[in-house]
């Protein structure tokens, strides 16, 4: 009987523990972060007994004892990296560009994933919209030539630059493809137009190329760029132009009496008048005879 009534009340307060854990779940302050989930902190410095006393660990004396030491600190002497000279350049304004090649295009034009139809144009925006691009875009998009001998997309594409083989590819399907320039303003404005339509309630303009090696690009037809199809963009404003511009230059007393002196001619008659006559007039010449 004793055995019985042990049996049942264990039974009975193992599901009130039960029913008493659940019920606690709901408390905030019964809330534990997951097992492994926090982990503590290595206490230094609180007493001989925990081992890390005194000097924390860091031993007597010395720079590492009293602070922290670069890893490729060499105590003062000329560093490993700068024994050598500079060799090459970087350019510090490098373009950056997210690089798409044909054969991801053509995966996602089989699977119906580009929401165009035949003969429409594939931009930036849509490659981003359904998926063909994903993470940040710095400075444009570069199309690729891998997988162009599988490539049979009738779209036209702009981007921002492609390869030779990429433009030979896109071409053979009877499309076109158009090199455009961006800024990182006109990128975003031109991938995500709601924002600024929604802050600001209009879309900033698209700039133009200002360097030169960007406008010699996009005005390139082996490139496709998009300034030669439209030219009045910036390629006629550069042809109008063509005035040059003299400084003017300040002229001391001395240079304006020369330039004033060297203008003088003198007049057009011109009298012609003998030796002897002249000698005579004056009264110089005078023949005298000899007698012998």
């Amino acid at each position: 009987m004793f055995n019985i009534g042990t049996s049942l009340r264990s039974r009975v307060m193992n599901g009130v523990s039960v029913l008493t854990s659940i019920r606690n779940l709901g408390y905030m302050g019964f809330l534990r972060p997951n097992e492994g989930a926090v982990k503590g902190y290595k206490r230094v410095g609180r007493g001989q007994a925990s081992g890390l006393g005194k000097t924390s660990g860091r031993g007597q004396k010395g720079q590492k004892a009293r602070g922290k030491v670069p890893h490729l600190f060499e105590g003062g002497q000329t560093p490993f990296y700068k024994r050598f000279p500079i060799i090459g350049f970087k350019r510090p304004h490098k373009k950056i560009y997210h690089q798409l090649n044909l054969e991801r295009i053509q995966e996602f034009w089989n699977s119906n994933r580009i929401p165009l139809k035949e003969g429409e144009l594939l931009d930036i925006k849509t490659m981003k919209e359904c998926g063909l691009i994903t993470g940040g875009i710095k400075d444009g998009v570069k199309i690729l030539a891998n997988g162009s001998e599988q490539y049979n997309v009738p779209l036209s594409i702009e981007a921002s630059r492609a390869s030779k083989s990429a433009i030979e590819s896109i071409e053979k399907m009877n499309q076109t493809f158009t090199a455009r320039y961006f800024t990182k303003l006109g990128l975003r404005a031109h991938v995500l137009p709601d924002i600024f339509l929604l802050k600001k309630g209009y879309l900033p303009m698209q700039a133009r190329p200002t360097h030169k090696r960007d406008i010699k690009y996009y005005s390139d037809p082996e490139k496709r760029g998009y300034l030669l199809k439209d030219t009045s963009l910036l390629l006629d404003h550069l042809k109008e132009d063509t005035r040059s511009f003299k400084k003017e230059v300040t002229k001391s007393a001395l240079e304006q009496q020369l330039e004033t002196a060297s203008k003088k001619r003198s007049s057009d008659e011109v009298r012609y008048i003998s030796v002897v006559d002249f000698l005579n007039k004056n009264e110089i010449y005078e023949p005298h005879t000899y007698s012998m």
